[in-house]
């Protein structure tokens, strides 16, 4: 059974189960024995578990003492942003401007990821022509 990373997708090496409540990935260090990397993760139902006799954990990406953890393959889900860019996109044209993205971000380089800060000023420089 391969596993990957709940946080980063990185393969994990193999490993004795059960997983100590000190395992860490070894790319981003991130906690392994978490809920999210639990076969009865699930984020639809209360408390997002399946087990029902096992206790509440209030952050389920943190290392915890649960019993009934057993990891699982495919915990690794890659975000999707999409629908954010969608609602940005839609909200631009709303408001009669260019949707955001990277190379109208004037002086930010391409591809870097703009500050709420640079943003801030931008607008402001927008708003007053000093562009």
């Amino acid at each position: 059974m391969k596993l990957h990373c709940w946080k980063c997708g990185a393969l994990l090496p193999e490993m004795r189960f059960p997983y100590s409540r000190y395992e860490e990935c070894s790319t981003c260090k991130a906690d392994l024995h978490v809920c999210r990397l639990c076969r009865e993760y699930d984020p639809a139902i209360a408390n997002a578990c399946r087990e029902e006799r096992a206790e509440f954990v209030l952050d389920k990406e943190k290392a915890n003492f649960c019993d009934y953890y057993r990891p699982r393959p495919g915990a690794y889900q890659p975000a999707d942003d999409s629908k954010a860019r969608e609602a940005r996109a839609r909200l631009a044209e709303l408001f009669g401007e260019s949707p955001p993205d990277a190379s109208s971000a004037g002086d930010v380089e391409a591809g870097a990821p703009e500050t709420e800060a640079e943003r801030a000023l931008r607008e402001l420089r927008r708003l007053f022509g000093e562009d």
